[in-house]
């Protein structure tokens, strides 16, 4: 097991409080489709959860729903006035995403609900209490078939995880980054594409990433195009965090 790998095991062992909805879409979403390494797993959600807290979003923008894991990450930070958009082009995906986005909007989802430990909780309510936390005011969940490009977006938004059609990526930033609001962010899924966005794909192996290595495959192209797009954009100040396949954290400054 390499250095990585160890690492990711060792900080998914530490992120306590996976809620009991989203540990059983994982297991559904092995048994039924076999695709479960494309779910953003505990700790990308767990980080989802805590910057939509932390920025204060209320609605968000997720361009990529698979069985919608990371969209309940998302929905269990935001208030009970919050929505979450979210598009997706597979049927099949949906089709499950759809079962437990119904059983969250009933409270069996909620917040804290099934939860073991920390992740997801919130501070104890005050004395009026705290309605996120009670069955029926969970926040709303809208998902649209389709790609995003094509897609009715709301008019403003606070908070964007963008993780599918990588082919697209850089037209994805153009037609969202207007939207989002002042100090709002975005959160792009897969920088690196498996190192094939500096050439590792390519049979180049470990060799050092350095500047003027080729990005291979339309994929890895389209999403080196959009993260060198990024450092150069004035607008924005980014970091590029070594997570899984890296993830690319951008808040509008502009």
């Amino acid at each position: 097991m390499s250095y990585s790998e160890k690492a990711s095991r060792y900080a998914e062992s530490l992120m306590l409080g996976e809620p009991a909805l989203l540990k059983e879409l994982r297991e559904v979403t092995a048994r039924e489709l076999r695709h479960d390494d494309m779910l953003s797993g505990p700790v990308v959600g767990g980080l989802l959860n805590m910057l939509i807290r932390i920025s204060g979003a209320r609605t968000v923008l997720e361009v990529g729903t698979f069985t919608g894991y990371a969209t309940l990450w998302m929905a269990m930070a935001l208030p009970s006035d919050g929505l979450v958009v979210t598009c997706e082009s597979n049927e099949k995906y949906a089709e499950i995403a759809r079962r437990f986005f119904s059983r969250f909007q009933a409270g069996q989802g909620q917040v804290g609900d099934g939860c073991t430990g920390r992740i997801g909780s919130r501070p104890s309510p005050g004395p009026a209490g705290d309605k996120s936390m009670r069955q029926g005011d969970a926040a709303g969940i809208q998902l649209l078939m389709g790609p995003a490009l094509n897609a009715p977006l709301p008019d403003r938004i606070d908070f964007v995880f963008l993780d599918a059609d990588k082919e697209h990526y850089p037209e994805y930033y153009q037609l969202i980054k207007p939207l989002l609001a002042p100090g709002g962010l975005m959160v792009i899924d897969n920088a690196f594409w498996g190192g094939e966005v500096w050439g590792a794909g390519s049979g180049t192996g470990d060799r050092e990433v350095c500047k003027g290595t080729a990005a291979t495959g339309h994929k890895a192209q389209a999403i080196d195009r959009l993260n060198q797009a990024i450092a150069r954009d004035p607008d924005v100040e980014n970091v590029v965090l070594t997570v899984r396949d890296g993830l690319h954290l951008v808040r509008k400054i502009r």
